[in-house]
């Protein structure tokens, strides 16, 4: 089913989707209606809908991203299983015949450690969404996803709820009145600095990447959707997204792609060791526990992609990388795949990097467990989308999970040899800076 050759308005385009839905044959792969749109505000759309299903994503430049709303087909489960059987399933569904057809979702951070929090994204998650807008350059399209035997009488009912939103002021949406009635941190300022000299005191990890969980109450709940907008709006250059399933929204404003593949070429990055943005970046450059922390990212993804490349290049030198909340060191990969060599593959080696979980994995991983009192959940995770012959991950770092009248944020801190436990609380406390400054 291919787009009308002029633009239409949403409503247009959605009463044209009508007529063609209604004309849908079963089949036994994917069909996708795909109709030539004026662009529309994606989180005024998103804020509007009454699904329990959103999701939204933007890549770092914001000229490339994706609303959508409902599942035409949905993979999840409380175990992880393999990441084999995943992809597989994932690649059954994908065709030629529809370049721009792809799966949104992502991984939890460890499946041995979950809890209520995250009971509806599961171990993993991907959805084709039943309908989306997705734009590129400025141009959009607005789409319906079709698998198999649908009953069209209730796809056609989701289609009418959709509701179309007007011109609307941004600036306005950049305003919502929230009191904060508590705060709680987990753990405590007392109990994170026991945790840090436990793991300095460990023999057996170089780092560990310890995790805090700050929770915001608020007295009335917060609309998730402005409070991304905010986001993005204080974080520029990131990775935005957010997933909503059910009543509970997992959004943030990540720096850090895991790894980007199309066809054969692959591309990832260390990005590990951090001061404040007031700092002079020369004083990163210059510190030898910083240099020290981005070089156990390094050498883990250099190890990686020595395993699945036929060959790789990786910056000689880490450069800055300079956010609206710190300066972090950042070096680039680049490489070329070995025959045979998957999605699967690639999560199996990169995921978690240093930068995330520490070194040695299985170590730091067993002191993650021990330590922090809650789920990361998809916090620290692989999050992303995959295509039919091209996929990207980020992790959902600088992220905070919405559910009713609470905000839980995440952040964490590479504990190393020469760490101290009040520098590295300032170091969460400035990571989740952006989240403050958009609630006050």
């Amino acid at each position: 089913m291919l787009p009308k050759n002029n633009l239409s308005s949403l409503q247009e385009a959605k009463d044209q989707m009508a007529l063609l839905i209604a004309a849908y044959k079963p089949s036994k792969s994917v069909e996708r209606i795909e109709i030539k749109v004026e662009p529309v505000d994606m989180l005024s759309w998103l804020s509007l809908q009454i699904d329990d299903v959103k999701i939204y994503g933007a890549n770092q430049s914001d000229t490339v991203s994706i609303a959508g709303i409902g599942q035409a087909a949905c993979l999840t489960d409380i175990r992880l299983g393999n990441f084999r059987n995943i992809f597989k399933q994932m690649r059954h569904l994908l065709t030629e015949k529809y370049p721009y057809l792809q799966w949104y979702g992502g991984f939890c951070f460890d499946e041995k450690h979950q809890d209520d929090d995250w009971k509806d994204f599961g171990a993993y998650r991907f959805v084709i969404p039943r309908f989306e807008l997705a734009a590129q350059s400025g141009k959009m399209i607005f789409c319906c996803n079709l698998v198999g035997n649908e009953n069209i009488k209730s796809i056609l009912r989701q289609l009418n709820k959709i509701v179309i939103p007007a011109k609307v002021t941004y600036g306005s949406q950049l305003k919502e009145k929230r009191t904060i009635l508590r705060r709680t941190d987990e753990p405590d300022q007392k109990l994170w600095q026991k945790d840090v000299e436990q793991i300095l005191s460990e023999k057996s990890v170089k780092k560990v990447v310890l995790a805090r969980k700050t929770s915001l109450h608020f007295q009335q709940a917060p609309d998730p959707w402005v409070m991304l907008r905010q986001l993005k709006a204080v974080t520029p250059n990131s990775y935005h997204f957010a997933f909503q399933f059910k009543k509970t929204v997992f959004l943030g404003a990540s720096p850090e792609r895991l790894y980007r593949r199309y066809q054969r070429a692959i591309e990832s990055e260390a990005l590990a060791g951090t001061i404040s943005a007031s700092s002079d970046p020369k004083v990163l450059e210059n510190s030898e526990k910083n240099k020290y922390e981005h070089g156990l990212v390094v050498d883990a993804i250099n190890d990686s992609f020595k395993e699945f490349c036929i060959k790789f290049s990786k910056d000689k030198q880490p450069g800055i990388l300079t956010l609206a909340n710190g300066h972090h060191l950042i070096t680039k990969f680049q490489g070329q795949l070995k025959d045979g060599i998957k999605d699967e593959d690639i999560l199996q080696f990169l995921h978690p990097t240093p930068a995330l979980g520490g070194t040695p994995k299985e170590q730091a991983m067993a002191m993650i467990r021990k330590l922090e009192g809650f789920s990361r959940g998809w916090y620290g995770a692989p999050l992303g989308y995959v295509g039919l012959d091209w996929a990207e991950f980020v992790v959902g770092i600088r992220s905070g999970l919405v559910y009713g009248k609470r905000l839980s944020v995440f952040a964490g801190a590479g504990i190393v040899k020469g760490s101290e436990a009040a520098s590295e609380w300032e170091e969460v406390e400035n990571k989740i800076s952006n989240f403050i400054k958009i609630i006050q």
